[in-house]
């Protein structure tokens, strides 16, 4: 078995996707699956091949390559808005295929985007710079209250009472933590709630038809696409994991240092350590030691959603004049994208440091490998781009020799 990790180094938006299809795709004479552990359906990860372009949100980005998705238990799965993802695979010539689950799964509800939504908004120009997604909101029902809603609870009510059961469920989980979380938030912004398209928001939490239409969609999507598997057995089955990460290290919720404004997961290797921990207790390993490499994938800038910190800002015209990018463009919720240049010497390895580090604290005896994937080189005419001054590929990797923290030598780089 060998095992792999792609991981942001920033803020996201790096070239996860791209990164993830290429491995696919060199490992096509094994048998490869793609493991989606953080975040959910806010990701947004572009394969482009020749003609072929898609963005991947839910689904593992080695589909294109043919390679199946698995959900993490640390995966936070979005069923209302899977089937859109489904339909548009299918319309980009791709065939369906099952998503496969860990039982474990917390749900996304239609709630947690209202709540989501509305609580951004309400904070004006304090916004945290979320994209309203409902991550948070998730997080936060599922860890502090009896309200979780588990992909196996959708299990239980398969059959014609299925939409009927998670309707039951939902109303629940609206009437006795949703609503009480509105009331709250119309007590701490009452004169934003006055506003008529504020009011909308809140109006269609209590709106029955949404929570029926989001049930019977929810189970639908259930029905057709996810099916349950256990953790180790899946694992069992490849002969190549690679775990696909979503946004960036920069971004990940322990990372106090750009706190409020982070996602509310673990972007970096410790859900992918904590996997690989239960697999070795389980005696599932079909070797100890297994090959891990971890590729960590940046542009040769600095790009970052929404509000939050941003050290060496720069405008567009200082990476790339003219250029656009079709993935991100500009949205309410975190407006343009920001563009920024890397920081010199050790705080450019910072992160990737305390990642490695927090691995092997949690998998002290697991052999561990580290590459460093650039991407966007056409972008930068092959240089990447420095708050001192711009190097070349080849200035690049010295620097890299010679900057690299010990505990990350024998990084090898690539250029994509």
């Amino acid at each position: 078995m060998t095992v792999k990790a792609v991981i942001g180094k920033n803020f996201g938006d790096e070239g996860k996707g791209q990164t993830v299809d290429l491995l696919c795709r060199e490992s096509r004479e094994r048998n490869v699956l793609v493991l989606r552990h953080n975040g959910g359906a806010q990701a947004g990860h572009t394969v482009e091949d020749g003609a072929f372009r898609f963005v991947f949100h839910q689904l593992g980005s080695g589909s294109h390559q043919g390679c199946p998705t698995y959900w993490c238990r640390t995966f936070l799965p979005d069923l209302f808005k899977l089937g859109d993802e489904m339909s548009g695979m299918k319309h980009a010539g791709m065939n369906i295929r099952t998503v496969y689950a860990h039982p474990n799964c917390a749900c996304v509800t239609v709630y947690d985007v209202l709540l989501n939504s509305l609580t951004e908004q309400l904070r004006g120009r304090d916004r945290h710079g979320s994209c309203g997604m409902g991550i948070f909101e998730t997080v936060l029902r599922t860890g502090q209250t009896p309200y979780a809603l588990y992909l196996r609870d959708f299990e239980h009510t398969k059959g014609k009472s299925a939409a009927a059961g998670i309707a039951e469920r939902l109303s629940d989980i609206r009437n006795h933590y949703t609503i009480p979380r509105l009331r709250e938030l119309e007590h701490k912004f009452p004169e934003p709630f006055r506003n008529p398209d504020i009011r909308r928001w809140a109006d269609l939490i209590t709106d029955d038809n949404v929570l029926y239409n989001a049930s019977a969609i929810m189970c639908e999507n259930y029905g057709k696409y996810v099916t349950l598997a256990d953790w180790p057995y899946m694992a069992g089955q490849y002969d190549t994991l690679i775990f696909e990460g979503g946004q960036g290290l920069m971004l990940d919720w322990d990372n106090e240092a750009y706190a409020p404004h982070l996602t509310a997961s673990h972007t970096g290797l410790k859900n992918v350590a904590e996997l690989l921990a239960e697999l070795e207790s389980s005696g599932s390993l079909r070797q100890s030691g297994i090959p891990f490499e971890v590729v960590y994938v940046t542009r040769t800038y600095v790009t970052r959603h929404g509000a939050g910190r941003l050290d060496h800002e720069c405008p567009k015209e200082a990476v790339c004049p003219g250029m656009t990018d079709r993935t991100n463009p500009f949205n309410p919720w975190q407006e343009h994208l920001r563009y920024g240049k890397h920081p010199t010497g050790e705080a450019f390895f910072r992160y990737i440091r305390k990642d490695m580090e927090q691995f092997r604290q949690i998998l002290p005896h697991q052999p561990l490998s580290a590459a460093l994937y650039l991407t966007h080189l056409d972008e930068t005419q092959g240089k990447v781009l420095f708050s001192d001054r711009d190097r070349n590929f080849e200035e690049f990797c010295r620097y890299c020799r010679d900057e690299a923290p010990k505990c990350i030598q024998g990084i090898f780089l690539r250029g994509l």
